[in-house]
């Protein structure tokens, strides 16, 4: 695809608008972009997740927790592995190690509950996919359950054609017969 400003060099920048819903869409070259003064735009966004956590964490760091005995208790406890504090933890946001999520379970868990609502991933689209197995699981059953009805009902026809033909009634076979095979070609 052609730059749409020069149209001389292979477009590699895809550059969109959309002010006062009015969409704009430009496919750009590099130099075109650099001339437009697109292609040095910076886009990320400094997120800190220290000043995040830290909120959840400040109740836990009040005059009131730290008088009680548990969490003296806690503040003193330390990871083996990174000699973190929960305290550390409640001040920087972050985690030592991947140690500190066992050694501080008791108090980190209630804070990753109220966080994300679980203290274990459930995938971004877990509950979805999971309704969509049930009703697939459950369509299976169905499915197989008609094709056993299916196959029984096969059966007894069969030993019905079988018996007709001893018997010679001839008609109630040929009948049988044209049952079966109506049933074989849904199948």
């Amino acid at each position: 695809m052609l730059c749409d400003n020069c149209r001389k060099r292979e477009a590699n920048v895809r550059y969109s608008e959309n002010i006062n819903g009015r969409k704009k869409e430009m496919n750009l070259c590099e130099e075109c972009s650099k001339k437009l003064g697109i292609s040095n735009m910076d886009f990320s966004m400094p997120i800190d997740f220290s000043s995040f956590l830290g909120e959840f964490l400040e109740d836990f760091t009040t005059p009131e927790f730290m008088a009680m005995p548990l969490f003296n208790e806690i503040k003193t406890l330390k990871c083996n592995s990174c000699g973190y504090t929960f305290e550390d933890i409640a001040s920087t946001g972050k985690l030592g190690c991947g140690n500190c999520y066992s050694v501080f379970e008791e108090r980190l868990d209630p804070i990753i509950r109220r966080i994300q609502g679980a203290n274990h991933h459930v995938g971004r689209v877990g509950k979805i996919i999971d309704s969509k197995i049930e009703q697939k699981m459950a369509n299976t059953a169905t499915t197989k359950k008609e094709e056993s009805e299916k196959e029984n009902t096969l059966e007894n026809l069969q030993k019905k054609l079988k018996k007709a033909i001893k018997e010679e009634r001839y008609e109630d076979a040929a009948k049988i017969r044209d049952e079966i095979k109506n049933i074989e070609k849904e199948n």
